[in-house]
């Protein structure tokens, strides 16, 4: 069972001023309404980690035949905060050449490493990750480096610790971290497009998935799906979850999470279509590491029984990633 309430329309803290332009490209009856009691507002939520560690990134330092359509991912061991972003910094050059790159933030890993393949059964990251995609594709048989600096913090305010991992301080005082990668070579190139011609010639190639959309998440087995009674409270008329957050149906459910944009406590509206990360809905589902809410996040956590199955959380992710259609 999932329940709602609805918080204060106060954001969690002031944005950040925005030195880049950063893509950020988640009911009750009586007796339920101490299971979705707001906790105090002093509380501190228990738990975060002191701070925030660089655990990998993909591609790897020193990698060699990397895909050109391939994405940089940091992977890190807990929750970034998108509000932190504004002063973002990272670089990804090849020569004398800087790229434009957009960059994206996954609360959690909804996408492989590298942004291509299937996604496994459980994440790669503990955490955050922060994904550069270059605007164009990269160039065969060359070499790139990525800078990188600590200016990110964690969801709960942590900073970046510098004495873990592998950040390094420069010559003009400040810290950063370099990663440098090689390109496959334009013969291995030319070879890999005409496997996946052939393969899709002989209809061996997997076609691209279509866009999920809400009525999917209704569908079997979806997070929404009825019969799994992840959000019964939200179905029930006599509920006053189902008030707060109607999800009885795909057209009610697109009513009260998409057109509704009311400002919830951690800054955004329920969902902002195509950016899972400026999505309460996906900050509601998350937990820390003790399984409390995430900071700043009003209300108890939802489903309050067990997490949502990671396929789920995924599975949401991606329906707002793609536009969260009906």
């Amino acid at each position: 069972m999932i329940c709602w309430l609805s918080p204060p329309q106060v954001p969690r803290r002031a944005r950040a001023h925005s030195l880049v332009r950063v893509s950020i490209t988640a009911s009750l009856t009586a007796s339920q309404i101490s299971a979705c009691a707001w906790p105090d507002p002093d509380e501190r939520f228990a738990g975060e980690d002191p701070a925030l560690q660089l655990l990998e990134t993909y591609p790897a330092n020193g990698a060699v035949s990397i895909d050109l359509a391939t994405q940089i991912d940091v992977c890190f061991n807990t929750r970034i905060d998108p509000l932190s972003l504004g002063t973002f910094d990272a670089l990804l050059v090849s020569g004398l050449s800087i790229f434009d790159t957009e960059v994206t933030l996954q609360l959690f890993p909804w996408r492989p490493p590298g942004g291509q393949g299937p996604l496994s059964e459980t994440p790669w990251c503990p955490g955050s990750v922060l994904s550069m995609q270059p605007r164009s594709e990269l160039r065969p048989g060359s070499v790139y480096r990525v800078r990188l600096r600590p200016l990110m913090t964690g969801w709960g305010g942590e900073t970046v610790d510098l004495l873990a991992g592998p950040w390094e301080q420069l010559d003009d005082g400040r810290w950063a971290t370099f990663v440098e990668f090689s390109t496959r070579l334009e013969d291995e190139e030319k070879e890999e497009k005409e496997e996946k011609e052939e393969k899709e010639d002989n209809g061996e190639e997997d076609p691209a998935p279509p866009a999920i959309t809400l009525s999917a998440l209704f569908g079997a087995g979806g997070p929404f799906d009825v019969d799994r009674e992840l959000c019964s409270c939200h179905s029930d008329p006599d509920a006053l979850a189902h008030q707060r957050l109607d999800l009885s149906s795909p057209s009610m459910a697109f009513e009260s999470l998409v057109l509704d944009q009311t400002i919830a406590s951690t800054g955004y509206p329920r969902v902002t279509p195509a950016r899972p990360t400026e999505s309460f809905l996906i900050h509601k589902l998350l937990r820390d590491r003790d399984g409390a809410p995430l900071h700043g996040v009003r209300g108890a956590v939802m489903p309050p029984e067990e997490p949502l199955e990671y396929r789920d959380l995924v599975m949401i992710a991606r329906w707002i990633e793609d536009g969260a259609l009906p």
